[in-house]
């Protein structure tokens, strides 16, 4: 069956749905997963997905629990990067993708890709790291500062949700990424949803904690694809030199003329489309037989 990237509501677990949105074949042998940012949902990665579904493949765009569209997390559940890594193989489970896929993500889910490498590695291909934060970077007073910044703008942001000023804001939102139709809407309403700016300023807070309390380790076994634009993806440079002696592949593109968000609108989703499939090149002679769930 071809999908062409309408929004769904799947139960991942019990009663609980998560929104997600699929592109391309889902018996095609290619998978990516793609994890959005910090105020992100499922269309940050519209047109990576259209132009990977061009090519075969199979994507799956997913918005975490708490975020628009998707359900509360469960009762007394911090939005901590661990559960959003189970819901991640929650979703593979559902969708009964068996095969390795590619892991995506942009911005702070840097934290969260580079987790889930660690944690469900028997379930990833490999890495896309787009204009991601680096676990090398996530301590001290700058880090901190970059936390501070984004909390701020949650909870700002959550104050005015859904009220006349809400509704100004919406409309010179620059981060539409050049969308249309029903994810340019989703977007658009997300950035006026209480709820999801709320979520979003939680996320950064545990992440925070979990950052300055628990180290957490690069995904250095895994081929990796790094797509950066701006100081979000500061330490890059000294991540890719743990990759080298490592002996780990991984690639890097900078674009240097793009913003953190226009970085994944076209042209610029080509070309990182392209780093997805070299991902997928060289992780693909490694792959074992299909696993079971």
């Amino acid at each position: 069956m071809k999908l062409q990237g309408e929004v769904e509501r799947v139960e991942i677990d019990g009663e609980r749905r998560m929104s997600l949105a699929r592109y391309g074949d889902t018996d095609a042998p290619r998978v990516l997963l793609f994890d959005p940012g910090s105020f992100g949902i499922y269309a940050d990665g519209h047109h990576i997905a259209l132009d990977l579904a061009r090519r075969g493949w199979y994507c799956i765009l997913t918005t975490r629990a708490g975020m628009y569209g998707s359900d509360p997390l469960p009762e007394g559940q911090p939005p901590l990067p661990s559960f959003h890594v189970q819901d991640m193989e929650r979703v593979l489970d559902r969708l009964e993708v068996s095969r390795k896929v590619v892991l995506a993500g942009h911005s702070m889910a840097g934290v969260r890709v580079h987790l889930a490498g660690c944690m469900i590695p028997d379930r990833l291909a490999g890495l896309a790291l787009l204009d991601a934060v680096c676990p090398s970077l996530m301590r001290g007073l700058r880090w901190a500062g970059w936390i501070a910044w984004a909390r701020g703008i949650g909870q700002a942001g959550a104050k005015v949700a859904g009220t006349a000023l809400g509704d100004f804001v919406e409309t010179l939102h620059p981060n539409i990424l050049e969308l249309e139709g029903p994810p340019r809407a989703d977007k658009l309403a997300s950035i006026n949803s209480e709820q999801h700016l709320r979520t979003a300023a939680e996320e950064v807070a545990v992440t925070e904690k979990k950052a300055l309390d628990d180290t957490i380790e690069p995904a250095l076994h895994l081929p990796s694809f790094f797509a950066t634009a701006t100081p979000v993806s500061q330490g890059t440079t000294a991540l890719l030199q743990e990759y080298t002696e490592a002996g780990t592949w991984a690639r890097r593109i900078h674009f240097a003329k793009e913003g953190h968000m226009s970085m994944l609108t076209p042209p610029c989703a080509a070309q990182i489309a392209d780093g997805i499939e070299d991902v997928w090149m060289h992780a693909e002679a490694k792959l074992p037989a299909a696993i079971a769930v």
